[in-house]
């Protein structure tokens, strides 16, 4: 191949038709492949770089927006109850739950030696019904409330009182007691804070209790 050739080919600009053409006429014949057997004219090439996903921060309107959400789910997982919510309506349920601890414990069957068994299956039974006093608490306005339990959280007792009024006790720092036949039986708040369901499969200990 000459200088004028070769200017030819290059000024034209089409590098594989010159690259092609240099290879045919410079290298042997058993050398050369066949256009089947070239790879780049079957497979086109296929851009692999990979592409950082941008990262969408949310706007204080959405983050304001999840916040009220959270609130909203929060109050309903409480009862509402009316204005006109009368204490007599939940004396049923009161002898209900009377009969089912009746049946839970064995009145007529209890004996000193069992009283600890009795006090471990109280600690695991459903309250809703039940009529609570506030023996001692650190907020006095609290001491003496009673009523009958309407709802139970992990952290509070829910009651109705004899004078028509609903009254959220926290367990916190607060001492219930419980008076059935002639049985007192005393829940430590601090030890409670259990939810009602989780309730009856926890394994209750004896741990001190400090004085409020």
């Amino acid at each position: 191949m000459n200088l004028t050739s070769l200017q030819l080919y290059m000024g034209s600009g089409a590098r594989k038709t010159w690259l092609a053409s240099f290879v045919k006429e410079n290298l042997p014949e058993n050398r050369l492949r066949s256009n089947d057997d070239n790879l780049s004219s079957k497979f086109e090439s296929v851009d692999c770089s990979r592409r950082r996903k941008k990262k969408q921060r949310k706007s204080k309107a959405s983050i304001v927006g999840e916040t009220w959400t959270r609130l909203q789910r929060h109050k309903q997982r409480h009862l509402k109850f009316s204005a006109d919510l009368r204490y007599e309506t939940y004396l049923p349920l009161n002898a209900m739950w009377t009969k089912y601890m009746e049946e839970l414990l064995h009145f007529s069957s209890l004996t000193e030696a069992s009283l600890s068994n009795a006090a471990q299956k109280m600690m695991k039974a459903d309250l809703h019904g039940s009529f609570l006093t506030v023996k001692r608490s650190k907020c006095p306005s609290f001491i003496g409330v009673q009523g009958i339990v309407l709802q139970e959280t992990r952290n509070l007792f829910v009651l109705v009182t004899p004078y028509n009024s609903v009254k959220r006790i926290p367990k916190a720092n607060s001492v219930f007691c419980v008076v059935l036949h002639n049985h007192v039986f005393t829940i430590y708040g601090n030890q409670f804070t259990v939810k009602p369901g989780e309730r009856a499969a926890k394994k209750f200990k004896s741990k001190p209790s400090i004085d409020l």
